[in-house]
């Protein structure tokens, strides 16, 4: 039976197993504006790199993209996408984007992703599902920037809406649902953004997380607090797991400080170095 669904902009598709030495891919689908490179084994890893493209540049109004993510037990996957997600002006409609993490026993998913900058009178949706089994984990994480404007305003698009669920064994243990809506709401106000414009995301779910585990995080990037013009924290989850916001005016602030972090999880949990994913 064909994958293919007209009402997608883009899709795509891909299965990640574990063969007995390394992880591979099982099968890979994508069609119109998505697009997956091959799979790359950074630095003699086992474990492959998936560059996730939109070949048209940007999203634009009306726009539905849908991406399906399934890792087999014993699996590991790293994605990325290869340049930030630009949402231009959507006058009449919105975009909306879908994205499915399906993690197994023992599985592993490592989603970093460039940040989705919403310019001028941008609508974006975005509903992300994490279906995990008892022992999977997720490493997840997303920066949300403001566009220019011609105005030179910060806020100058009309909302970022991103709805995130997270299932452990088909029970519901995250719903988090963050509407930023400018032209509603005084979004850099106190209970916003405090006057910030940018803001960090990131989940990390595994067997092993627990408050002493989230103690010893903080501790790796508290410091940054006074180095850099930002605020942020770290809650521990209904779940064996934590998520991580940061409030900065500037992205390399923040993927500064998400690297601090995903670099201390993956030698801590696994015991390994974090790839350069040499993008520029």
């Amino acid at each position: 039976m064909s994958k293919s669904n007209s009402k997608w902009t883009g899709q795509l598709d891909i299965s990640v197993f574990n063969n007995g030495k390394r992880s591979v891919a099982r099968d890979i689908f994508f069609e119109k504006a998505l697009k997956v490179m091959r799979p790359i084994y950074l630095n003699g890893s086992i474990i492959p790199t998936f560059y996730i493209v939109n070949v048209g540049g940007g999203y634009l109004d009306s726009d539905r993209y849908f991406m399906n993510f399934n890792v087999d037990t014993d699996a590991q996957v790293i994605l990325t996408s290869q340049g930030a997600t630009k949402i231009y002006k959507t006058l009449n409609d919105r975009v909306e984007q879908y994205q499915n993490f399906n993690i197994k026993n023992n599985a592993y998913a490592e989603y970093v992703g460039d940040p989705i900058i919403a310019f001028e009178n941008a609508k974006f949706y975005q509903h992300n599902t994490f279906n995990l089994n008892p022992t999977g984990a997720l490493f997840y994480t997303d920066i949300l920037t403001p566009g220019y404007s011609k105005e030179g305003k910060t806020f100058s698009y009309t909302y970022m809406h991103l709805l995130n669920e997270v299932y452990v064994n088909d029970e519901l243990v995250v719903f988090d649902n963050m509407l930023l809506a400018p032209t509603k709401n005084k979004v850099n106000d106190i209970g916003y953004m405090e006057n910030y414009s940018h803001l960090g995301s990131c989940y990390f779910i595994h067997p092993d997380v627990n408050q002493k585990f989230i103690d010893n995080v903080f501790d790796q990037i508290k410091h940054y607090q006074q180095k850099y013009d930002c605020r942020f924290g770290i809650t521990h989850l209904p779940t064996h797991g934590f998520s991580f916001r940061i409030l900065s005016n500037k992205t390399q602030v923040i993927e500064k400080i998400l690297a601090t972090l995903q670099s201390y999880i993956v030698k801590e949990i696994f015991d390994r170095e974090v790839d350069f994913l040499r993008k520029y």
